[in-house]
This record gives C-alpha cells, structure tokens and sequence, in this order.
C-alpha cells in the first residue's frame, strides 16, 4: 500500500493541472444573438403592410431599442477586455506560477528524510521565482500605456 499512496502523491499536481486545464477550456453559457434578432425585426417590418402604422411604429421602437443594447453591449465587451487584456493574453504564466507555488507546498509536507527532497526544494522554488518574475514582467509590460492602445481597434492604422 505503500507504493500506492507515493503514486497517487506523485500523480495528485499532474491531475490537478489536467482539470485546471479542463475548466479553463470550458466556454461560459450562450446569450442571445442580438443581431440575428434585429435581422429577423428587419424582416418582419418589411413584411407588414404599410397601412399597418401602429404596429409598423411598435417594431421598428423594438428594433431600435435592441440596435441601442447592441451598442451598449459591445461598449461594455470593449471595456471588459481592455481590462482583462493581462489576463487573456498571459494566463499560461499565471497558471504555471500558481502550479509552481502549490508544488512547492506539496513538496514541503513530503518525507524530508528523501535524498532528493531538499534538491527538488530548492528547484521547484528557483522554478516559482521564475515564473513569478514572468508573470511580473508581463504584467508591468500590460499596465505601461503605450502609444499604439488608442489605435487598436481602428483598423486604417498601418502595422
């Protein structure tokens, strides 16, 4: 039993990071497409016949109302990546330094009477200080404005 319980403790951060891995590849729930509706409003206001003024007014309050959400919606996406911009762009090095530090710990409540315990120690920290300084780097790299933010999202900006 004593073999079983070192690979199930030499397994546990490899399957963690697999089901890490797992969650972060899951895509979050579906909304409603705005512009298929605003499409489908289109439509049906061409279909409605013109003597039809009140019901014409209703839909075409309607249609304007979900363009306005669609606006609203894309202003508020734009915003959200514009401040999560770090965190898309460099979750890897996030994950990995979390990973590192939590080896570490794992590590340390090991058998520190194993030759190799105070070697793989001291790597698994030099490996976090590692990553902790990429993960730093990368993120006083995003937080630094630049020049070319502005110009982004206008797609007549040379490269």
């Amino acid at each position: 039993m004593v073999g079983v319980g070192a690979l199930v403790t030499g397994v546990a951060p490899l399957a963690g990071g697999v089901l890490l891995g797992g969650m972060a590849g899951r895509t979050g729930p579906s909304v409603p497409d705005l512009r298929a509706f605003i499409i489908s409003e289109l439509d049906l206001l061409q279909r409605i016949p013109e003597d039809e003024v009140a019901h014409r007014a209703a839909l075409k309050r309607m249609i304007g109302e979900h363009v306005e959400a669609l606006l609203v919606a894309q202003e508020k996406s734009r915003g959200f990546k514009r401040r999560t911009r770090y965190f898309t762009e460099h979750w890897r090095d996030i994950v990995v330094f979390v990973t590192t530090v939590l080896f570490v710990v794992v590590i340390w409540y090991a058998d520190h009477h194993r030759p190799v315990w105070l070697p793989l120690l001291i790597a698994t920290i030099v490996m976090s200080v590692v990553t902790a300084i990429s993960v730093l780097r990368g993120f006083l790299r995003s937080i630094r404005p630049s020049a070319s933010d502005g110009d982004r999202d206008r797609p007549d900006r040379d490269p």
